[in-house]
């Protein structure tokens, strides 16, 4: 277990809410003022993440086969893309 920030995806800046937020409480960006409920904000992240997940998966697994002659293998790279709110750097 370990505690990551949620910012903003347009500003980069940290968000704002209360201290073990509920679903319904919210959330916002102190810079642009962009705000949504807590249950949607990380719902979310959670898609940032798995998005994450998955490019770093499909660039690791081309870097393992290149110059193989043995294994051919096509991957479809996740399309880049924007997210409301997204969360610092998860070691990726």
């Amino acid at each position: 277990m370990s505690n990551v920030t949620i910012l903003c995806g347009a500003c980069k800046c940290a968000v704002q809410t209360v201290a073990n937020p509920k679903a319904n409480d919210d959330v916002s960006c102190p810079r642009c003022n962009r705000s949504d409920r807590f249950d949607k904000v990380m719902a979310t992240v959670k898609e940032y993440v798995v998005h994450c997940t998955e490019r770093a998966l499909s660039e690791s697994l081309a870097k393992a086969t290149r110059g193989n002659s043995f294994i051919k293998m096509t991957i479809k790279k996740p399309s880049n893309r924007s997210f409301r709110w997204v969360t610092t750097d998860m070691g990726l």
